[in-house]
């Protein structure tokens, strides 16, 4: 077998290197990246694919448990919490973590919780060996030459999406799927084809954030995905409106005129 891939994840740069020093200790792991927030942790866990997480929870915008709860459900690996707060120990158990580490802890306690942690991965590695086994023997009998046996998933990175946080979990957003944004009160909209996500923010901040070549805001209260603009036409008072795929239509504010004519000609 190969080493066990490992994540730490922790907003405190010394505990994040604290803890990479005892698993460099332990020639079995393999620590595949270092992350500082929730954010990083779940492009990186996307794109690396690791058997062990050592996650700390206090952190800010997206905690530890918002990080476990916005990964696919048949995504598997084992994690260990590392944290300085021990109100969390029913709920780390809950979501089935191998141990609960409470800072400050001992080097003996650390590698007592990374051994737990190793026989279940190791175990977990020795069923999916054999689960591939059994998947290949039955593909030879029935003659299925189609494609491989465990299809290869390129991995989209974090700055084409939108990261939104919403219902407990973060959603990463394709910028492709966003139709437009709304301003909503003290709220925004962020609109999809099958939904739309309500959360706390500006819209400045969201203009801020989305790709000037992808996105252009119309008015006070919207951006467009240029994407989805079927026709921009004049109405009767002789101002321009935005007609998307999806049959909506917005104005079109004076202040932002100009650049949807710019987008028009090219």
């Amino acid at each position: 077998m190969g080493k066990i891939k490992c994540i730490i994840v922790d907003d405190e740069p010394e505990a994040r290197e604290g803890v990479a020093q005892l698993l460099r200790q332990d020639p079995e792991v393999e620590i595949v990246a270092l992350c500082a927030n929730g954010l990083q942790a779940l492009e990186v866990l996307e794109e690396k694919k690791p058997d062990l997480l050592l996650l700390d929870i206090q952190m800010p915008q997206v905690n530890g448990f918002e990080v476990l709860n916005s990964l696919p459900s048949q995504y598997r690996l084992e994690v260990i919490f590392i944290t300085a707060y021990d109100e969390y120990t029913l709920q780390a158990f809950e979501v089935h973590a191998v141990d609960y580490l409470l800072k400050p802890f001992t080097d003996e306690r650390f590698y007592k919780a990374l051994n737990f942690a190793k026989v279940r991965i190791n175990q977990q590695l020795l069923e999916k060996q054999h689960l591939r086994l059994d998947l290949l023997l039955k593909q030879q009998s029935v003659g299925n030459k189609e494609g491989s046996l465990i299809p290869s998933v390129s991995a989209n990175h974090l700055k084409s999406r939108l990261a939104v946080k919403a219902e407990g979990r973060v959603h990463l957003l394709p910028y492709a799927k966003i139709l437009w944004v709304e301003a909503y009160d003290y709220y925004i909209k962020v609109h999809t084809p099958e939904r739309y996500f309500l959360l706390r923010d500006s819209m400045k901040n969201m203009e801020k954030n989305l790709p000037d070549d992808q996105f252009a805001r119309i008015h006070k209260s919207s951006i467009v995905n240029l994407a989805y603009v079927q026709e921009v036409n004049t109405n009767g008072q002789h101002e321009f409106e935005v007609t998307l795929d999806n049959g909506t239509i917005l104005k079109v504010s004076r202040n932002y005129k100009e650049r949807i004519k710019s987008w028009m000609s090219n």
